[in-house]
């Protein structure tokens, strides 16, 4: 097992300090809305007369507006990397340490307004929230291990000559990081591509830019020199597949839909002029991901690891359980455990603020789509919990059950990234697996069984990137559940391992003849 890397703690926010710090950082958060946030370009910041405004999902309030990069500046953004690329990738990997080192220490220090920050712009709760920050850290912590191990190359055979196989970094990478976690997976595709010697160019989400400025500053307070993060918010439409085909984008780190993943993906793998080499890819792009329970579970402990599963953070993770496969003799009795949290949990749903355990899905055009998710729902199966959705005042659906769904019905096939959950019938185990392969995604699973013979056979036949027993198929952890998804579901790059950071550098083979 791996030795001298520990996972960072949250925050206990039922201690009075912190609930006390972090009331005072909402303060903090009250006092900067309005304010206007520039790009950031070779350490030059930039206000451009086009805008980017962020609101806040809870109430609609708008928070901030940050400028928006036309393609001129998205070309200067790539081509300041590239320069600095030129000194950074020499520069030893002990120095590139010491920033990401640097930067862990303010993430702290900073903790509770990045939390407040993160809470206000997504709508997470608190503890989400101090989550991902704390996955943050984990991400640095892992790759500067890691870092150090790579910088002594590969082991080789003795021979006569002077022999040596190095790690190299690539280039300028293009970091297009999603909404619903907005500071650890931008932090993690920034710092896996620094600390391996690269340069980055950052397009945040358009629904979370100040989340990610206030990130990018604190790299810059750590030391990283100008050119090497670059800050570039920008409309899909304007500057993404311009930074994409960029001749100097080594390569792309995005998370995000999938229909954007393979544009991504297709674009990369088109040479542009000028150009001297294959774009790489890293993707991570949803899933539609189920759990089985069979006839052995523990039903009230699967109905609560499902409805974390399905409802926490509002079902808007990539991980979120969207099919409850359950075996048929205990499916009713399933169908009312699942319902019983379900309810528990609407009436405990608010704003970001409240640190309620459901808060809003992140825009309209989100509520828009799985309002109308709900609607088919309605014609699909039968609601047993939830289906209601309100606008008013922020955007909030309630955590919805859908019992009786078809194995093909729409809500059982098409990621829906919000809290609806479809209840599959299945008559024997060997069905509930093949309903559960049956998607173009394979990010994440999990099995409640007391069965041994069914965990063995889930483990060679379900087919997932991730794949857990008797718990929750959400929150993976930082080198104990290493993340990443098969199929559609991504690239597979598992995040926070030596091989994640293997994505960004080429292998160089280096002799000597010594008889010369």
């Amino acid at each position: 097992m791996l030795k001298g890397f520990y996972n960072s703690s949250e925050l206990d926010f039922t201690i009075p300090e912190n609930k006390e710090a972090m009331l005072k950082a909402f303060e903090q958060v009250d006092k900067e809305k309005g304010n206007d946030y520039p790009l950031i370009i070779g350490g030059e910041r930039i206000m451009t007369e086009e805008k980017i405004f962020s609101f806040s999902p809870s109430t609609k309030e708008q928070l901030g507006a940050v400028s928006s990069c036309s393609q001129e500046l998205a070309d200067r953004a790539i081509r300041t990397a590239h320069n600095a690329f030129l000194s950074w990738r020499t520069t030893p990997v002990e120095e590139r340490i010491c920033c990401v080192r640097r930067l862990v220490e303010l993430m702290k220090q900073n903790r509770f307004l990045l939390d407040a920050w993160s809470i206000e712009e997504s709508g997470k709760n608190w503890g989400e929230a101090d989550g991902e920050l704390c996955e943050a850290l984990d991400f640095f912590n892992s790759y500067i291990m890691h870092m150090r191990e790579l910088d002594k190359g590969l082991e080789l055979m003795d021979t006569d000559e002077a022999v040596k196989c190095i790690y190299i970094p690539i280039g300028v990478g293009v970091a297009v990081p999603p909404w619903n976690f907005p500071l650890s997976l931008l932090a993690g595709m920034v710092v896996s591509a620094v600390i391996t010697g690269n340069t980055i160019v950052c397009k945040p989400s358009s629904d979370t830019p100040i989340v990610a400025y206030k990130f990018i500053e604190l790299c810059e307070k750590a030391g990283f020199p100008a050119g090497v993060i670059n800050f570039i918010p920008g409309s899909g439409s304007v500057i993404g597949d311009y930074i994409v085909k960029h001749p100097l984008t080594r390569f792309v780190n995005f998370t995000g839909s999938k229909e954007v993943g393979l544009r991504i993906s297709r674009m990369a793998s088109e040479v542009s002029e000028g150009q001297k080499w294959i774009k790489r890819v890293v993707a991570e792009m949803g899933g539609k991901n189920a759990i089985i329970v069979d006839s052995s579970a523990d039903l009230k402990r699967a109905a609560a690891g499902i409805a974390n599963s399905a409802f926490s953070f509002q079902g808007q993770k990539c991980s979120a359980c969207s099919r409850a496969v359950v075996l048929s003799d205990v499916y009713d009795a399933f169908v009312e455990e699942i319902a019983a949290c379900a309810k528990d949990l609407q009436a405990h749903q608010g704003s970001g603020r409240e640190d309620l355990p459901m808060g809003p899905v992140i825009n309209k055009s989100a509520f828009d789509r799985i309002s109308h998710y709900i609607e088919i729902a309605r014609n699909e199966g039968t609601i047993v919990c939830g289906g209601g959705f309100d606008d008013s005042k922020g955007f909030y659906i309630e955590p919805t059950v859908v019992r009786d769904v078809a194995k093909n019905a729409v809500i059982a096939k098409e990621e829906i990234f919000g809290p609806v959950l479809a209840v599959i019938r299945a008559e024997s185990f060997d069905e509930a697996l093949e309903i559960a392969n049956n998607t173009e995604y394979g990010l994440t699973g999990s099995v409640y069984t007391e069965d041994r013979a069914h965990i063995q056979k889930a483990k060679e036949e379900f087919h997932v990137g991730n794949l857990y027993f008797n718990r929750k198929s959400t929150g993976a952890v930082v080198l104990q559940h290493p993340f990443g998804g098969f199929n559609m579901s991504g690239t597979d790059a598992k995040t926070g391992t030596r091989d994640y950071l293997t994505n960004f550098l080429n292998l160089k083979s280096i002799c000597e003849d010594l008889t010369y």
